[in-house]
């Protein structure tokens, strides 16, 4: 799958050159303003930002910034006319990565680009890995517990005075390893997932009939919830089924779940501009509004050693097929309330060129 880049730029000439230059090589997507910037980031989770400085409203400095903020590992390269050493280092003082000078030779541009590129997906695998590995040590502490301490009961028989405790026992000792053995293979998919180690085996799929298919299979899991399905029947995509039957199933289960039994979980397939999209829409709870920029991140936790939740990883691993796909997923509260998902998909031909 080719890398994500997303060109902040005012002037539609630059947008032209950026896209002569890298549209061969990477899924290039573009903003026209540092606000557009954001929006279209949180959107598309772009793997290097090339930014320009002067910008009306927000100039590439503050949206830099921004971006920083929200992703400390995204590649960001300023560019500008200007070339003053207060200005470049301006630009490193609000997180940026390197600063281009224009005009820029091409060649050199696409080396650096490609630089940049390397690093941003050797660190994201570092930090994973990091991040990882601390989740696990926190999350596997409880089951771990509750088995070692059942194993030690049952190891002294004068403890029981009936069968059905020690049946008790075995019973939270399974509980336990079913827990544990779940929690270390969906941690094992993701990563794979996520670092590309295992390559997508792609087929042409009808999306509406890949849908309406997953609908049902949640129909049998989820009692006393109805799910509603509206769409073209004539959407074509290009993906490995399994993987998208996978994050489609995740969506339409926790919708599921989260919804009240008296309000149906609305589920729409349409075409777009930018794609094949799925909006799934639920009742239930919304919920905190600045929690839904990361409602889909990996391990998104403001204090990894300390959070109480249970780990959520099957928002992470939908995400993650998504955008093996190319495709894009965010979380919105609706005027209503509830929540509602859009997956974005490249259509059969975009899917083509991405693959």
């Amino acid at each position: 799958m080719k890398k994500r880049i997303l060109a902040v730029d005012d002037d539609p000439m630059n947008r032209e050159i950026i896209a002569e230059i890298l549209g061969d090589e990477f899924d290039v997507h573009f903003a026209c303003n540092g606000r557009e910037a954001l929006d279209r980031a949180a959107e598309s989770k772009p793997d290097l930002v090339v930014l320009d400085i002067m910008m009306p409203e927000l100039d590439g400095y503050e949206t830099c910034e921004r971006l920083k903020a929200r992703d400390p590992y995204l590649k960001v390269l300023l560019v500008s006319a200007k070339a003053l050493p207060s200005e470049r280092l301006r630009g490193y003082q609000v997180g940026a990565d390197d600063y281009v000078t224009k005009p820029f030779d091409p060649y050199e541009f696409l080396a650096k680009i490609r630089v940049f590129l390397r690093l941003s997906f050797a660190e994201e695998v570092g930090q994973m890995k990091s991040t990882l590995i601390t989740l696990l040590a926190h999350e596997t502490r409880t089951p771990l517990a509750h088995i070692l301490s059942s194993a030690q009961l049952l190891e002294d028989e004068r403890t029981f005075e009936s069968r059905e405790e020690r049946n008790d026992l075995l019973g939270i000792i399974l509980s336990g390893a079913q827990r544990l053995q779940t929690i270390f293979e969906k941690s094992m998919f993701l990563f794979q997932q996520q670092s590309g180690t295992i390559a997508l085996e792609r087929t042409r799929l009808e999306l509406g009939a890949v849908v309406r298919s997953e609908i049902d299979r949640v129909r049998t899991r989820v009692s006393g919830v109805t799910l509603e399905y509206e769409g073209s029947e004539e959407i074509a995509i290009e993906g490995q089924e399994p993987l998208l039957r996978q994050a489609l199933g995740i969506l339409l289960e926790q919708a599921a779940r989260r919804s009240p039994s008296n309000a149906p979980v609305r589920v729409r397939v349409e075409s777009q501009e930018q794609g094949a999209a799925i909006t799934v829409s639920d009742a239930g709870v919304s919920p905190e509004a600045e929690s839904l920029a990361h409602y889909f991140e990996i391990f998104h936790v403001s204090d990894i050693a300390h959070h109480s939740d249970a780990l959520d990883l099957d928002r992470p691993i939908c995400a993650s097929i998504v955008r093996r796909h190319g495709g894009s997923i965010r979380a919105t509260i609706p005027e209503e309330g509830g929540l509602s998902c859009l997956v974005v998909l490249p259509s059969e031909e975009d899917a083509k060129q991405v693959a």
